[in-house]
């Protein structure tokens, strides 16, 4: 009978590397410069659909649309800040923040 090898010794950074992120609420303010393209943008991107490591359990806008705050779920600011970007960045001046929210249950927790 063989004798199972034993998993190899880790080091703590791998060790930490394997522990999942716990996503985090993002609000993101756009101060929108041209309400048209932002909207095209928008539409157009989640029409296509998100990354999965994403979440936009929330987004308003102002009635002309010069400003928008959405609530965004994912890993970290940075992880939201390119999704945003690459979306509709150049139609607004984007402001990100990591926040706790009360009341609204993470969509990818349990991904």
């Amino acid at each position: 009978m063989r004798t199972p090898k034993p998993a190899p010794l880790r080091t703590p950074m791998q060790q930490h590397l394997r522990i999942e992120a716990t996503p985090m609420f993002v609000t993101v303010i756009h101060r929108i410069h041209d309400p048209e393209g932002f909207q095209a943008a928008e539409a157009k991107a989640l029409e296509a659909g998100l990354p999965s490591s994403v979440a936009l359990p929330i987004h308003a806008a102002t009635n002309d649309h010069g400003l928008g705050i959405c609530i965004w779920e994912g890993e970290s600011v940075d992880a939201v800040r390119e999704v945003v970007e690459g979306a509709v960045g150049p139609w607004a001046n984007n402001e990100y923040y990591e926040m706790h929210v009360d009341g609204l249950t993470s969509q990818l927790q349990n991904q």
